[in-house]
């Protein structure tokens, strides 16, 4: 059942993602920015229906009266439908994601903000910039501040440059904790992670060849932007961790 079961999750993917382009290209300027947030949300709900994977989510979902930043683990390419299923935002994300093909351009259309995995200094300050602006305007943000994806076992170190641009617009951070889980509930579901060598193909057909699967989104309370940028960074991360060892 493998074979037919992953031939038509590709073809449902395949009708989400043109129906997203075309809705975009056509659409969205004619869309307010609500109804561009609800078009990004119903969205990603059909994507992550079409690859099989459940959404679930936990703790108290943020609200729009001001801005904020999410401060998100990063897995998968799923994440980023994750979130927006659940809150639909702006996010930050390596500019390797915008070469991606059909989902790159998609995130571009979505305003999402890239960045040379954190190496380019200029081209960080720049962005931080954007970053703040938007912060400061009332959007939310997410961030995957570890700057790479892993297993899903552990919570990378954080690199902290953007963490600045919510101390400067003075808006607080939400950390998410997100996680594919196997069937026990605990630990990790190794077909979920899109890391190392693994390629996008490779884990498009690992995750749509699975019978089911479930993204699980932890909200935890908001951490106000206090002291020392660095040191605030290392809280939220740890907030992650110790709610990671909970859930075992």
């Amino acid at each position: 059942m493998t074979a037919p079961r992953l031939i038509f999750r590709l073809l449902r993917i395949a009708c989400c993602v043109l129906y997203g382009m075309a809705e975009m290209f056509f659409l969205f300027p004619f869309y307010s920015a609500p109804r561009k947030l609800r078009a990004i949300q119903i969205w990603s709900r059909r994507v992550l229906a079409a690859c099989g994977m459940t959404l679930k989510t936990y703790g108290t979902l943020p609200t729009r009266t001001h801005g904020q930043m999410l401060i998100c683990n990063h897995i998968s390419w799923l994440d980023i439908m994750a979130v927006n299923a659940a809150f639909p935002n702006r996010f930050v994300a390596k500019d390797d994601v915008a070469k991606w093909p059909l989902i790159g351009y998609l995130a571009t259309q979505a305003q999402t903000v890239y960045v040379a995995r954190y190496k380019d200094k200029s081209g960080n300050g720049s962005k931080l910039r954007t970053v703040t602006e938007a912060l400061k305007n009332g959007d939310t943000v997410t961030l995957f501040p570890e700057g790479t994806s892993s297993e899903g076992r552990h919570i990378l170190p954080f690199k902290s440059s953007f963490f600045q641009a919510a101390f400067d617009a003075d808006v607080p951070f939400v950390p998410v904790l997100c996680r594919y889980p196997n069937a026990d509930g605990s630990s990790p579901n190794p077909a979920a992670a899109y890391y190392g060598d693994i390629s996008l193909w490779q884990s498009i057909k690992m995750i749509c060849s699975q019978k089911s699967s479930t993204v699980e989104l932890h909200f935890l309370p908001a951490v106000a932007p206090t002291g020392e940028r660095h040191e605030c960074a290392k809280r939220v991360r740890g907030m992650l961790e110790a709610k990671q060892r909970e859930l075992g």
